[in-house]
């Protein structure tokens, strides 16, 4: 009798192993499971029995997209923005002066210096001018001069420049972000139109440095160069596409990769940016108060701990927007803003909105 219980046993045994046996070789020839992550990308889930048995495999995807960080500082200039006043030739009490945004012109609807002058050809004596100032609107009646180029007595135009800071550059097809905001209305705010733009050279002079009330900025002058063009001004950005000189010389990093938004996490992390001598460096930062439901240029806040940028600008000062933001050693964002009581912080947007905005693509709302 005892043995066969024995045997019974053993034969269980046997039963429980070549199940277990089975178990684990079926599991590690099933194909591995998947889903999307937020940020569209795929997530591999590996079956666990055959890691356990065989080791995990190593993910060969190639598909992973790789930008190159810049830093460096660039110039802006838009087309097709509205009408402005960019000098005063002739001054006089209750003229126009240099800022002044012209909408109409004797209640004609004004979009470009050359409607203005067709119109102002026309005017005999005065002209009734209907402008934007200070977030104001009003109505000039301004006395025309007999010059036709200057009727109004000022220089005029259409177009609008800045200077910024380039975050990636793609190695693939030599496009480019920058800016991680768009380029606004001083008066209104609202996103300015452009019918084409260009990315060109900057000649930096120096920052002025951030104070509590008081943000500071880089100082320098766009240049002739032409290094590309802007195709579109949005919300989370400028994009566009270097040429052949541009490559040359904006400066940038080798390729790295992108992080998903998931993958920004509180803590250290480095910006890069051009503030001294017109070379990029590196500076130590850290990030809090993250919004992963973001899909504005407002994502997280930045805190600048770096001394050495802390001494040169007072932390984030105008024209570092698009600084580039490294964490893991992995692209994760850019610098957009800076707080005006305390220039040593700001906000950084992640670098998937920038990317949906250039391809089109539209970031999901969290639940």
């Amino acid at each position: 009798m005892e043995t066969k219980s024995k045997n019974r046993r053993k034969i269980l045994r046997a039963v429980c192993l070549l199940l277990l046996t089975l178990t684990l070789l079926l599991s590690s020839a099933l194909p591995s499971a998947a889903y999307e992550n937020k940020s569209g990308g795929e997530v591999v889930i590996a079956s666990r029995f055959g890691e356990l048995i065989f080791g995990k495999k190593e993910d060969k995807r190639e598909d992973a997209l790789m930008l190159c960080p810049s830093g460096d500082v660039f110039g802006a200039r838009i087309s097709g923005a509205g009408v402005r006043v960019s000098r005063v030739l002739t001054e006089s009490e209750g003229g126009l002066c240099e800022g002044d945004r012209i909408e109409r012109i004797n209640g004609r609807e004004v979009n470009s210096v050359d409607e203005a002058r067709e119109i102002l050809s026309g005017a005999k004596d005065e002209a009734r001018v209907a402008i934007l100032r200070g977030g104001k609107s009003m109505t000039l009646a301004i006395p025309l001069s007999d010059t036709d180029e200057f009727r109004l007595g000022v220089l005029m135009s259409d177009s609008a420049a800045g200077i910024g800071t380039v975050t990636y550059i793609n190695p693939a097809d030599a496009s480019f972000g920058g800016l991680g905001h768009g380029i606004c209305d001083q008066d209104s705010g609202k996103l300015l139109p452009m019918t084409d733009g260009v990315c060109t050279g900057v000649i930096l002079g120096g920052a002025s440095r951030g104070e509590g009330g008081k943000p500071g900025e880089l100082r320098g002058i766009l240049t002739h160069d032409t290094l590309g063009d802007i195709r579109k001004n949005t919300r989370v950005g400028v994009f566009g596409t270097l040429n052949g000189e541009g490559l040359k010389k904006k400066q940038m990093d080798e390729p790295i990769p992108v992080a998903a938004r998931d993958e920004v996490k509180e803590g250290k992390a480095e910006i890069i940016s051009t503030v001294k001598g017109g070379k990029r460096a590196r500076y130590e930062v850290e990030l809090f108060d993250i919004d992963y439901a973001s899909d504005g240029s407002k994502s997280f806040k930045i805190k600048v701990t770096d001394e050495a940028l802390i001494a040169l600008t007072g932390g984030i000062v105008r024209g570092m927007s698009g600084s580039p933001i490294i964490q893991d050693g992995k692209l994760v964002g850019a610098v957009t803003h800076v707080l005006i009581a305390n220039p040593t912080e700001g906000y950084g947007i992640f670098i998937e909105n920038m990317l949906a905005a250039a391809q089109n693509q539209v970031i999901p709302k969290a639940a």
